[in-house]
């Protein structure tokens, strides 16, 4: 791959990695870290040493917050300080072991490897534990490649042994060919764990043999992440089985690896594809899942599938009843089964192929090309309790007819449209007349729309704003069907990135918003 590309894959997955160590209730959060600035502060004489006066719970506050090598070295300052640093729980970036730029050079190339890595060891060593966080996206590829594996052999040891809450692995430089070591099954306790740019997970075959043992490998993990990491299906399927509290399953730049994969968990509540493809998605038996994300958007991502590629996604109805986000569903991608039947242009709705729980649905679709176009009101009939439709619009480069007004007054009922949708977002409009024709659609048809929002293409653009302008100036003409006297369309431009965190962020209610 050239070095570009390897670049911006990187770029990816680092911006999709957790920046910050999961919440815990034995750290005291903002308020009280501000409070121990200002009980330090002025106030005292010149040179009176007010911090010693704190109690050991907001001096492990500051030790907490502080880089791994500076949280360090607040014990030499004293053996209560030394006795603070050793029960503070510890968290280890080895960013924070790198040197600094302005001596290193712009490309790390006179960086010292074995000196860092020797440093994570050092401080993995020296603490008694638990670890909060490790987060090790430098090292990695060195530590797995010298002396025999020290990432396995010394590093894993370490993490088992004291425990470890929250656990980022990415292996750079990339890419080499470095296996993620199976020793990783053996830190129990995990409650996130976030892998990147690993050529194998866990030992391939060997894993999945110690998978199948049936023993439950992750007893408190909620949060995984498996960025660019090759994984067969058996070995996602087994990991679901031996995570029994898994809340969050992430995929992120897993481009067609694995091919299939099947969901079977009692816990999952979220669902990632983010940059990722399969050919299959088999939602089988999950019954807590809230929500699944499935977008394919990255540099060059329609250049990499071929024409032909499309995605099965399968939903079996009994077992998907708390699904209430669903998106972006591609029109020109994903085929769309519920339970046993395959959703087609036409298909007529039945209690077999509707999804009752879905309340925000996003769609992508590329107008200009007619058969993808044409699938949407039979998607919409899938759903009939929508209430916040998000549409995606796609550029078609190479359009094969486009679809007028009378197409859809003549797609017959669609039952979100009449009883249920309230919101509507539209977004990368381009001003074409399929785009317009479905505006209008969406207006003559939408009874308790209360607002409709229509996000510009080229909304950076000043001067092409006004022009787009003028042409939505024609759905003022149209005749609406909401009952709602408030009922609003709202033009804006574009500007604000749709990101990983948000989509899965189960606290933001709706998070293709942005």
């Amino acid at each position: 791959m050239a070095a570009t590309g390897g670049r911006a894959i990187m770029e990816e997955i680092l911006a999709c990695i957790p920046t910050q160590p999961l919440p815990s209730s034995s750290c005291t959060q903002g308020p009280g870290f501000v409070s121990v600035y200002a009980a330090a502060g002025g106030g005292g004489e010149a040179g009176e040493d007010r911090i010693s006066r704190l109690p050991d719970a907001l001096l492990s506050n500051i030790v907490s917050r502080l880089p791994a090598k500076d949280a360090a070295r607040t014990a030499a300052l004293s053996p209560r300080w030394r006795r603070v640093w050793a029960s503070t729980p510890l968290v280890l970036d080895d960013a924070h072991l790198l040197p600094d730029r302005s001596d290193d050079g712009p490309s790390g190339f006179r960086t010292d490897w074995r000196a860092i890595a020797d440093g994570v060891s050092r401080v993995l060593a020296a603490h008694p534990g638990p670890f909060r966080c490790v987060r090790l996206t430098h090292v990695c590829n060195y530590a797995a490649a010298r002396d025999g594996g020290a990432l396995a052999r010394d590093w894993f040891r370490v993490l088992a042994a004291k425990g470890v809450d929250d656990l980022v692995l990415v292996c750079r430089p990339w890419p080499i060919d470095v296996g993620l070591p199976a020793d990783i099954l053996r830190v129990a306790s995990l409650r996130r764990l976030y892998l990147g740019l690993w050529d194998e997970f866990a030992g391939g075959t060997k894993v999945t043999k110690a998978l199948h043992s049936g023993e439950i490998v992750f007893p408190h993990l909620l949060d995984l992440g498996l960025c660019r990491t090759d994984i067969k299906a058996a070995e996602i399927d087994r990991l679901l089985q031996c995570s029994p509290l898994l809340e969050k399953l992430a995929l992120v730049a897993c481009h067609n690896s694995p091919a299939s994969v099947r969901l079977r968990s009692r816990s999952l509540r979220c669902v990632l594809f983010w940059m990722s493809v399969v050919e299959e998605l088999d939602v089988l038996v999950v019954p807590r899942l809230e929500r699944l994300i499935l977008w394919s958007e990255c540099t060059g991502a329609r250049a990499r599938l071929n024409d032909g590629f499309r995605t099965r996604l399968k939903l079996n109805i009994g077992y998907v009843q708390e699904l209430k986000v669903l998106g972006y569903l591609d029109t020109g991608i994903h085929v769309l089964h519920i339970s046993k039947t395959v959703i087609e242009a036409g298909t007529k709705p039945s209690p077999r192929t509707i999804v009752p729980s879905v309340k925000i649905l996003a769609l992508k679709v590329r107008f200009g090309v007619r058969n993808e176009a044409k699938m949407l009101p039979s998607y919409l009939r899938c759903f009939p309790n929508v209430v916040t439709l998000h549409i995606m619009s796609e550029v078609a480069e190479e359009p094969t007819g486009k679809l007028n007004f009378k197409f859809w007054q003549e797609a017959g009922p669609i039952g979100c449209l009449q009883s249920q949708i309230k919101r509507v977002v539209f977004k990368n409009f381009q001003g074409n007349r399929s785009e317009l024709a479905f505006l209008k659609f969406i207006c003559e048809r939408a009874q308790l729309l209360h607002r409709m929002v229509i996000v510009l293409a080229d909304g950076d653009d000043p001067a092409s704003m006004e022009p787009m302008v003028a042409k939505l100036k024609s759905l003022a003409c149209t005749k609406w069907a909401s009952k709602d006297r408030k009922f609003t369309i709202l033009v804006r431009n574009g500007g604000c990135a749709w990101s990983f965190h948000r989509a899965s962020d189960l606290s933001v209610s709706d998070p293709f918003d942005c």
